[in-house]
């Protein structure tokens, strides 16, 4: 059995390929409302007040965060779910 995502960590992922593709602010920010990650609200306010570097440095940020240490250590989620 895969162990689950940490929580937000694949809307956080799919939000920042969206960013990656280039579609509207507006739109993204919607994807983001009701995840359950603190992270995810503040990029979406951020989107909405037309700050979209901002947001996409944050939500980065937080998928590092959410993904496990800066140097590679803790990624126990990903060795656990096979990736």
């Amino acid at each position: 059995m895969r162990a689950s995502p940490p929580t937000g960590y694949l809307e956080i992922e799919h939000a920042l390929r969206l960013l990656a593709l280039g579609d509207s602010d507006a739109w993204i920010a919607r994807k983001l409302h009701g995840v359950d990650h603190p992270a995810a609200a503040r990029a979406a306010a951020l989107l909405r007040q037309g700050r979209r570097q901002q947001a996409q440095a944050m939500l980065e940020t937080t998928l590092v965060q959410l993904a496990g240490a800066p140097n590679g250590n803790g990624l126990a989620w990903f060795s656990k779910a096979g990736l």
